[in-house]
């Protein structure tokens, strides 16, 4: 556990040093996440609310969607993808750690840091200009749990479509049509409460909600007592069914690999 935890540790250490590209990514949030708002901000007017959600909880809920960006809730890194078109997938295979190990500690590591800077900032903007939410402390305590595993299952979902590559020439409509899956079906565009029949069903027994919907309905405090629970049992469930799946389709890449002289 030292070396997973020492890989994690260096990820986040590295994640500071691209200053620029944060600011550039926060600039980005902070401008769809005005322009979001405004859009709920004028289809709000004259109506208390929708679908359980008031013009308020629409924008705190768009913001908290924004911040989320930093843990991928919106889209899937292809660095996993990168270094089996390199070769260099070679080289960490053959290394004395989990390969699985290394992968999840080096995304937490740099994830944590996002959503401890870029997510926080963002919101914060969210805050300052659109009176977005702002938690007590027992509900950012509550709502802790599910960012962490909303972490864990945005990478778990990212490491399967990244290890396609093993098969795919590539893999470019592969990762479009699983980024729009989990931007879509996860909440991220439109709070899954505006989803029409039979489109809310279809949602409810996909994993994405897991990620984005349930770790920004903690953060808001729309979620407590025993929904609040079900929401963890749903995010572990599906963390050990990815993970699972991830491990057993990782098995399945490495016959494909064959290592000089190993």
């Amino acid at each position: 556990m030292r070396l997973y935890w020492e890989i994690a540790r260096r990820s986040f250490q590295r994640a500071t040093t691209y200053r620029t590209a944060y600011i550039a990514g926060l600039l980005t949030n902070a401008f769809f996440g005005a322009l979001i708002s405004f859009v709920y901000i004028a289809v709000y007017q004259g109506r208390g609310e929708v679908a359980g959600f008031s013009v308020r909880d629409a924008v705190s809920y768009v913001w908290m969607t924004q911040a989320l960006i930093s843990i991928g809730a919106a889209w899937i890194a292809p660095d996993l993808e990168r270094t089996i078109r390199s070769g260099d997938v070679v080289t960490d295979l053959s290394r004395p750690w989990s390969f699985y190990g290394y992968w999840v500690s080096q995304a937490l590591g740099e994830r944590l840091f996002n959503l401890l800077i870029r997510g926080s900032l963002t919101y914060l903007i969210g805050v300052l200009y659109f009176r977005a939410f702002v938690p007590d402390v027992a509900t950012l305590v509550a709502a802790l749990p599910a960012l962490l595993l909303a972490t864990l299952l945005a990478f778990a979902y990212g490491f399967l479509i990244n290890l396609a590559a093993f098969w795919m020439f590539d893999t470019t409509g592969l990762m479009l049509l699983a980024n729009f899956m989990m931007s879509f079906f996860s909440g991220f565009l439109l709070p899954l409460a505006f989803f029409p029949e039979p489109l809310a069903t279809i949602a409810n027994y996909l994993p994405f909600r897991a990620i984005t919907s349930v770790a920004a309905q903690a953060f808001l405090g729309q979620l407590s007592g025993g929904a609040l629970i079900e929401a963890y049992l749903l995010q572990i469930f599906w963390a050990i069914v990815l993970i699972g799946a991830g491990q057993l389709l990782l098995r399945a890449a490495m016959r494909r690999v064959v290592i000089q002289g190993g």
